[in-house]
């Protein structure tokens, strides 16, 4: 028969060179909400399905 042996094979990354600059994401706040001092912070860009469950969560339980 057949002399099966597994072998491990790692992968090798390696880093290219790049000549332009990757643009910085800055995070920038749209809505803030305050409520009995639990503060929701929505950045812009925030699905807004999602940023709008999210507040309502807070608030009902904020009360």
């Amino acid at each position: 028969m057949y002399d099966r042996t597994n072998e491990i094979i790692t992968p090798v990354f390696k880093n290219k060179a790049s000549d332009f600059k990757k643009h910085v994401f800055t995070a920038r706040p749209a809505v803030k909400i305050n409520v009995n001092e639990v503060e929701l912070t929505i950045f812009k860009g925030t699905n807004s399905i999602l940023a709008s469950d999210i507040a309502k969560v807070v608030i009902r339980y904020a009360r």
